[in-house]
């Protein structure tokens, strides 16, 4: 990920990947993230997403930690927490 570069940039299909992925908090397989995401767990919809991981690969938002296995990278996952903590804050609502 290029410094300063923030998740919301990524389209809202990529967003969700990576926001799937932070949240898992372990490498995942394209059929997990399909399921994760409610999209079938079938070969062309596994293909489809294998391809987005792998650009999101080569663009430094996630890693490919084994064949077919993909997490996030260290400064995404953080990025994410942090946008997570910052959203359930915004929720409570003062008193």
């Amino acid at each position: 990920m290029a410094a300063g570069m923030k998740a919301g940039v990524l389209p809202r299909a990529c967003r969700d990947v990576v926001e799937i992925m932070a949240d898992a908090g372990a490498a995942m397989r394209a059929g997990q993230i399909a399921v994760a995401m409610g999209l079938p767990d079938e070969a062309a919809k596994r293909e489809g997403l294998r391809s987005k991981l792998k650009r999101l690969v080569e663009r430094g938002w996630a890693r490919e930690e084994g064949p077919g296995l993909f997490t996030v990278t260290d400064p995404v996952a953080r990025e994410v927490a942090e946008q997570d903590g910052a959203a359930s804050r915004d929720a409570i609502a003062p008193s």
